[in-house]
């Protein structure tokens, strides 16, 4: 393995955490980030097979650290390389893979959000009859689980409370267990 200078310490995460693209979504730089911690979990338990892998992983690096600028096209090409490199895990023969699939499915939903909001925005910028209605679907291009939380944290209604938490853990299990390990309220 060729690593230039990269640590493989899982536990020294601050490099990671720091990084932060600007002209990307918090939801994106999350996953993109829990993406590198992931790997770097899949580079411990292997030693062989990693050149590809640790060219990928300095490829999201660069691009979480805006080294790489990331308009509509680069958008594209990191989804391509992020899809490429989920289906075809298997052939890099590399043990804990699966660590990363997870991650994977809610980054690459990011990044399709990413692309569609980069659209409207093309489109609205076009002056014609239609950029009232594109306003609206760019404002609406916000993550629900956030709003949700959000909603969590300012009500004091007992039901509207009940009926978020529903939600939050029918259609977002993973994320709200996430949310809870980070602010450190789990359920005992």
């Amino acid at each position: 393995m060729k690593w230039k200078s990269k640590k493989l310490d899982v536990l020294n995460i601050g490099d990671i955490t720091s990084l932060n693209n600007d002209i990307l979504s918090d939801r994106t730089n999350h996953y993109l980030k829990l993406l590198l911690f992931n790997l770097r979990v899949m580079f411990r338990h292997n030693s062989q097979s990693l050149d590809d892998l640790a060219d990928f992983y300095e490829y999201i690096e660069d691009v979480l650290s805006a080294k790489i600028i990331v308009d509509d096209e680069e958008l594209k090409i990191l989804i391509y390389r992020i899809t490429d490199l989920i289906v075809n895990i298997d052939e890099y023969d590399v043990v804990a893979d699966t660590v990363i699939t997870e991650c994977v499915s809610y980054l690459l939903s990011s990044l399709y959000l990413e692309l569609e909001t980069y659209r409207l925005v093309d489109l609205y910028n076009r002056d014609d009859e239609y950029h009232d209605y594109l306003a609206v679907q760019i404002k609406n291009q916000v993550v629900e689980f956030d709003i949700l939380v959000d909603i969590l944290k300012i009500s004091d209604d007992k039901e509207v409370k009940g009926r978020v938490l529903e939600i939050l853990e029918n259609n977002y299990p993973l994320e709200y267990a996430r949310y809870k390990a980070r602010c450190q309220y789990l359920d005992y």
